[in-house]
C-alpha cells in the first residue's frame, strides 16, 4: 500500500464517518478520489468501517493481555483460542513466544477462570501474564467513559448493534431500519459517540499483504513516579502507536505500534529504548492476526442494561 492509502486509512480509523469531502481536504487530494479508494477498500475487505462499544459499556472493566509459547503445531491452539467468547484480540508473533492473547473480562474470578482455561489447552506451554491499570490510548475505542454516560436503553441498543455490521449507515437507513426518525437517530448516535460509549472508525485486515508491520513492545521501567509519568508522555507522542497501556506484570507500560515499515518501527523502539526511565525493551511482531473483535451480540447488551 502507498503512503496515500496508509494516511486515508489511519483517517478512518480515527473518525470512520468522516465525510468524503473532508477527508479530501484533509488529505490533499479531490473528493472523488478519497470517494473511490475508500470503495475499493472497502469491497475488497481491506478494511471494515464498524462501531466499536467501550469494554466498561459492555460490563468488561478487567483486561489482559497474555503472551504464551506454543510446543508442537500453532494451529490448534489457536483454533481453540477462537472458541473463548471474551477473547478480543488473538495473534501469532514471532520471538521467543509463539502468541499473544487479549481477554476481557466482568470480575478478576472470571479473567482467572478463563487465564486457567487457556494454561489447559494441549500445547501451550509458559505463559506470561500482563494486566491493564490504565488504558492510555486506544486507536478503535477512544478514552474511558464518564460512568454516568454507561447508561443505555433499548434504542441505544439497537443503533449499536446497526452500527457495528456497517459504521457508515446513513441516519436515514438507521431510521427505517429501527423504526425511529431519522433526527431521533442522529441524537442517540452524537451521544453515544461524544460520550466514549461507542466509536466508530475502520479495521483494517491484517492478513492483507502490506509493506506496513504491526508489533508490539513491553517496557520494563526504572525509576521513580515522575518517570513513569514522562514515559507514558513519549508513548502519546508517537502517532503510530494504536495501543498504550500502564500495566502490572511483566512490564510497566504495553503498547502496539503500527509501523509504515520495518525502518519506521526501528527507529520508533530506538527512541523508546533511549529514554532514561526505561530499563529495557522487549519486541514481537504480529505475523498474523487471527482475531481482531470489536462486535458484541445484543443479548449481551440487553441482558447488562437489564441487570
Amino acid at each position: 500500500m502507498d503512503e496515500f492509502d496508509e494516511d486515508l486509512i489511519r483517517a478512518l480509523q480515527l473518525d470512520g464517518r468522516a465525510q468524503f469531502s473532508a477527508l479530501a481536504a484533509q488529505l490533499g487530494v479531490h473528493r472523488t478520489v478519497v470517494a473511490q479508494r475508500v470503495h475499493e477498500l472497502l469491497s475488497t475487505e481491506e478494511i471494515r468501517i464498524l462501531a466499536a462499544v467501550h469494554p466498561r459499556a459492555v460490563g468488561l472493566p478487567v483486561q489482559v493481555n497474555l503472551q504464551f509459547r506454543i510446543s508442537g503445531p500453532t494451529s490448534p491452539v489457536f483454533e481453540r483460542l477462537l472458541e473463548f467468547t471474551n477473547v478480543v484480540f488473538l495473534s501469532e508473533i514471532s520471538g521467543q513466544s509463539q502468541g499473544v492473547v487479549e481477554v476481557w473480562a466482568a470480575s478478576l474470578d472470571e479473567m482467572g477462570r478463563s487465564v486457567r482455561a487457556i494454561q489447559a489447552i494441549p500445547g501451550v506451554g509458559e505463559v506470561q501474564f500482563t494486566i491493564y491499570d490504565r488504558v492510555l490510548r486506544r486507536l478503535r475505542l477512544g478514552e474511558d467513559p464518564d460512568p454516568t454516560e454507561l447508561a443505555f436503553d433499548s434504542f441505544d441498543i439497537e443503533l449499536m448493534g446497526e452500527l457495528q455490521t456497517d459504521g457508515r449507515l446513513t441516519f436515514g437507513e438507521l431510521a427505517r431500519r429501527t423504526g425511529r426518525s431519522a433526527s431521533a437517530c442522529r441524537a442517540r448516535v452524537l451521544r453515544l459517540l461524544e460520550s466514549g460509549v461507542m466509536r466508530i472508525g475502520a479495521v483494517r485486515s491484517r492478513r492483507n499483504a502490506t509493506t506496513s508491520v504491526l508489533a508490539g513492545v513491553g517496557i520494563m521501567l526504572s525509576g521513580d513516579a515522575d518517570g513513569l509519568d514522562s514515559a507514558e508522555e513519549l508513548l502519546l507522542t508517537i502517532p503510530t502507536i494504536e495501543f498504550g497501556a500502564r500495566t502490572l506484570g511483566r512490564y510497566g507500560l504495553i503498547a502496539t505500534i503500527a509501523a509504515r515499515s520495518i525502518a519506521d518501527y526501528t527507529e520508533i523502539v530506538r527512541t523508546i529504548r533511549e529514554h532514561p526511565s526505561v530499563s529495557r525493551v522487549e519486541t514481537w511482531v504480529h505475523a498474523y492476526v487471527w482475531l481482531e473483535r470489536y462486535e458484541w451480540s445484543l443479548d449481551r447488551l440487553e441482558r447488562l442494561q437489564e441487570g
